[in-house]
């Protein structure tokens, strides 16, 4: 087992460098170099997999394959799901889960990390039973409270974010179109809260739902609301914020 991860650490140190060094060339156009990181797909093609999920080891599909093609990675050999999978985290961020999981643990840098990194770091971490059960027992996230504080009006104390998740989906089945603007919210806050705007400024919950509320009153619909409108208003509203030199040039008229 010592072996083991001591391998795997090794291979997640070359996977953290090819996204460290695509990450803005990625940005700015889809496609990859394949043979500037031959070596980091092959390792990435050959990370071990996960034996009780047998869907890793089916042909990939045609969906995964043509984003292969879109990115410039064509490659001779035939990939499993596991497998094509791996490569494509290559070149993207860990996602919302994952990043909830290394923030939890204290990971250092993990806003640095490509999808596939994070991915064996967490089985890493969750072939301890007592992190498991930790990650299982840990309060709610902040979005899951404000999920339920917008689904019910409160929060009952005490509930696992396990339990709050349940909760709050039992509320969404309960009331379809409320859990419907409540999804739309949480991806608006998302949008405002990105990595790009967080270096400018942050939107806490309390400014959204100001913003939010507002708009909808000047007859805005939740549907047609994009983060641009939430962080417009948010700002003009503060003129400390408006004032700040950083910002200056971030506000623009949402539409034009």
């Amino acid at each position: 087992m010592e072996i083991f991860s001591f391998v795997i650490v090794l291979v997640l140190v070359a996977l953290f460098l090819i996204y460290k060094s695509s990450k803005i060339n990625t940005m700015l156009n889809k496609k990859v170099n394949v043979d500037d990181f031959q070596e980091q797909i092959e390792q990435a093609i050959n990370l071990p997999t996960e034996s009780e999920k047998a869907w890793q080891n089916e042909p990939a599909t045609d969906t995964l394959m043509r984003e292969l093609d879109e990115r410039g990675i064509y490659l001779q050999q035939k990939l499993t799901k596991g497998q094509a999978m791996n490569v494509l985290g290559l070149f993207s961020p860990p996602d919302e889960r994952q990043v909830d999981i290394l923030k939890h643990f204290n990971i250092p840098y993990s806003y640095k990390m490509n999808q596939t990194m994070a991915h064996y770091l967490i089985r890493e971490l969750f072939d301890d039973p007592n992190k498991v059960q930790e990650w299982n027992n840990r309060p709610p996230t902040t979005t899951v409270r404000q999920g339920l504080l917008f689904m019910q009006g409160k929060l009952i104390s005490g509930l696992t974010h396990v339990e709050a998740q349940a909760r709050l989906d039992k509320l969404g089945m309960e009331n379809s179109e409320r859990y419907q603007e409540w999804k739309q919210i949480d991806r608006l806050f998302l949008a405002t809260n990105n990595p790009e705007a967080r270096a400018k400024y942050k939107i806490t919950w309390k400014r959204f739902f100001e913003s939010y509320e507002a708009l909808k009153e000047a007859g805005v619909s939740p549907k047609a609301m994009c983060g641009e409108n939430i962080i417009e208003h948010s700002l003009r509203q503060d003129d400390s914020i408006v004032a700040h030199a950083k910002i200056q040039d971030a506000i623009q008229p949402a539409t034009t």
